[in-house]
């Protein structure tokens, strides 16, 4: 549930606690009519008739009889109304107790999902901390010592130190496009200029540059529109989502085989991914905290309000469903 349609039961509990509360008033109201009416009746039955039978040989009912049906047709609609109301007021405190929970539930899950926002970043900060002190960095504290020897080399043998300051140059350009790659996967720019299709094709060959595996694509052309932050947000997330999957299937699954499938439905966008790999023990991988990446898209779905299905017995195969904004009438 999104913080809008959140928004629309709170509204909705507190309409129905206000007309609770005018109900309740308009009950006491009737039932001080009723009071009234029963305090009239009894004085017109009791002390009048006591004073009449002195002078009148008539019942005091025979007397009073107009005046005594009229008041008790208005207690007898008093009363069903008074009923009715009762019913509806037992009504309304059962949905009441029924939005408070929905409400309790919902605040918690917000809660989750603020947690797992934090969580998925705070991830990411150390996915992007420990590949770029596992290449970048090593490689330029490696070229900083090649730039030092070559120093060294420059008075007494200057063509080893060119050959040195050469090896440096094509370092540091290999480097560069390390760094190139991460701000990339970063931001893929093929998303804002060609779309998720084109982007997560373009991520398929760089993920499978030794053409070690044969990856087999059913992508619809989804044509959304990327100036809706929410719409953007779902689509930047299945490009994570698909890439975490297919990462995790190129470096764990030890198969040959890759299938994606990424289809624009009504709805739902689905996704599935599917490897021909070993598999693996999903409930011993969850207690060892082993497919990291896999954690990653699980809170991803989680944060998109979407489900996911996990079968990794015969090979992996990953079945997800992220729902689409709704569009107002």
């Amino acid at each position: 549930m999104d913080i809008e349609n959140f928004g629309v039961i709170e509204d909705l509990y507190s309409d129905i606690k206000k007309e609770q509360e005018e109900q309740l008033e308009s009950l006491k109201k009737k039932k001080c009519q009723i009071a009234e009416i029963d305090t009239y009746l009894d004085g017109i039955l009791s002390k009048e008739q006591n004073d009449l039978q002195v002078f009148l040989p008539r019942k005091v009912e025979n007397l009073y009889h107009d005046v005594i049906e009229q008041n008790k047709q208005k207690r007898e609609k008093l009363v069903a109304e008074c009923d009715e109301i009762e019913k509806f007021l037992h009504m309304g405190e059962v949905k009441l107790e029924r939005l408070e929970r929905i409400i309790a539930n919902q605040s918690v899950l917000f809660h989750l999902k603020q947690l797992s926002v934090l969580d998925v970043q705070e991830k990411e900060r150390q996915r992007i901390a420990r590949d770029l002190h596992d290449s970048s960095l090593q490689n330029l504290t490696h070229l900083v010592h090649k730039v030092e020897l070559s120093s060294l080399y420059i008075d007494q043998d200057p063509v080893k130190a060119k050959l040195e300051l050469a090896t440096v140059e094509s370092g540091l350009r290999k480097v560069i496009d390390d760094i190139r790659n991460r701000i990339y996967d970063l931001r893929p720019m093929t998303f804002d200029d060609l779309g998720l299709k084109e982007a997560l094709l373009k991520l398929f060959v760089v993920l499978n540059q030794d053409e070690k595996y044969k990856i087999e694509t059913d992508i619809d052309d989804i044509n959304a529109d990327l100036s809706d932050s929410e719409t953007e947000l779902a689509l930047i997330n299945i490009y994570r989502i698909i890439q975490e999957c297919v990462q995790n299937s190129i470096s764990h699954s030890k198969g040959d085989w890759i299938s994606v499938s990424l289809k624009d439905e009504k709805k739902f966008y689905k996704i599935s991914i599917q490897d021909n790999g070993v598999g693996f023990d999903l409930k011993e991988a969850i207690k060892k905290n082993r497919h990291f990446g896999l954690l990653v898209v699980e809170e991803r779905v989680f944060l998109l309000n979407g489900n996911i299905q996990i079968n990794a017995e015969n090979g992996t195969s990953i079945l997800i469903e992220i729902p689409k904004k709704v569009e107002e009438e």
